[in-house]
């Protein structure tokens, strides 16, 4: 028996198994407490700072679009992609591995510490 308690309104739950006491609690808290789960929703966005995945700009990579677009990159972005790339640049196609090294470039002058 799985036993959990609301921590908005301190309601008890429990449940044969781990899934169907997460599927209570989960509609308990969209019926009960909507706008602090929304809350939250919006303050985890918020955390990230609205940094585009990292699939968006190895897409903008390979397309040729992150000259243009690199203002909607931020620093955190790069620097958790930078260690990855470097090691992947010599199995990705020419027109890629160029346009890595002018990022990487221009990032350096960019986000400069």
């Amino acid at each position: 028996m799985y036993l959990a308690t609301c921590s908005q309104c301190k309601t008890k739950f429990r449940a044969r198994t781990r899934t169907k006491l997460l599927e209570i609690m989960r509609m308990h808290l969209w019926k009960y407490h909507r706008a602090w789960m929304i809350k939250r929703i919006k303050a985890g966005r918020a955390k990230t700072g609205g940094n585009p995945p990292v699939v968006g700009l190895l897409r903008d990579l390979a397309t040729g679009d992150f000259i243009p677009g690199y203002k909607k990159y931020k620093r955190d972005t790069y620097e958790a992609l930078k260690p990855a790339l470097d090691i992947l640049v010599k199995h990705l196609p020419p027109p890629v591995q160029t346009s890595w090294k002018v990022v990487d470039k221009m990032a350096d002058l960019i986000f400069k510490k």
